[in-house]
């Protein structure tokens, strides 16, 4: 070849893979398994919103800060009176459900429980909510000091869609049971063990120190203990 053909040639190459490089990233074929930004979208089943005339409430995937225990945590808002449509999120309510009401609010999404409500007070702030399964829908409530009430009705389908989100943070809780053995289980402990009546100490054992009698020598009540020697 040429020498001056020969440089030609180079130089048209080296701008081909120019092109190819703009086009494909940095030299990486267009085919290959590198991560694009596709994969890094928001999974829409982390959150769910439920609009209603007057508010509405925003349910998402939390987490809390000292134990890392899966929760979910509530943004409700206003809807605006001025022109701007839409609602007041600037001035949300925010709350996260402890451990205990994850599980309470997950009964009465399913139907197990009909209602429960909360109150979470602090220093600068009082705040509460209230759910409660009215049959063909599940009204959602919560209130905050100084704020107005907001409150939604929650469909069939928005109730299905936030109880997948309960039940998802109980399931990465509990990664050992199934969904259905997480369900049982709200209903045998949350849901019939919260409904049964409390049985009450026997007066003679209302303090616990009452129960050990010092009159019965040390020997003889190691002598009754169980012998697990096999």
């Amino acid at each position: 070849m040429h020498p001056f053909k020969a440089v030609s040639y180079q130089r048209q190459q080296r701008n081909e893979n120019r092109q190819f490089k703009k086009r494909n990233g940095n030299g990486h074929a267009s085919g290959d398994s590198r991560p694009n930004q596709n994969r890094y979208r928001k999974d829409p089943r982390i959150n769910y919103h439920v609009y209603g005339k007057g508010s509405a409430i925003e349910f998402f995937c939390d987490e809390t800060k000292k134990q890392h225990i899966k929760t979910i945590s509530i943004n409700a808002a206003s809807a605006r009176k001025d022109i701007d449509k839409g609602y007041d999120w600037e001035n949300k309510t925010f709350l996260q459900l402890p451990r205990n009401e994850l599980l309470k609010v997950t009964a009465v999404l399913l139907g197990l429980s009909e209602h429960c409500e909360f109150r979470q007070n602090s220093t600068h702030t009082s705040k509460s909510y209230k759910v409660e399964f009215q049959g063909s829908k599940v009204f959602f409530m919560v209130m905050e000091r100084g704020k107005a009430i907001r409150a939604v009705g929650l469909s069939p389908e928005d109730t299905y869609q936030v109880a997948t989100l309960f039940l998802r943070q109980l399931k990465e809780n509990s990664p050992w049971m199934t969904v259905d053995e997480i369900i049982q289980m709200i209903e045998i402990t949350i849901v019939n063990m919260g409904q049964a009546p409390s049985v009450e100490l026997d007066e003679k054992y209302e303090n616990p120190v009452d129960i050990l009698d010092d009159s019965i020598p040390e020997e003889e009540l190691l002598e009754k203990e169980p012998n697990f020697n096999f």
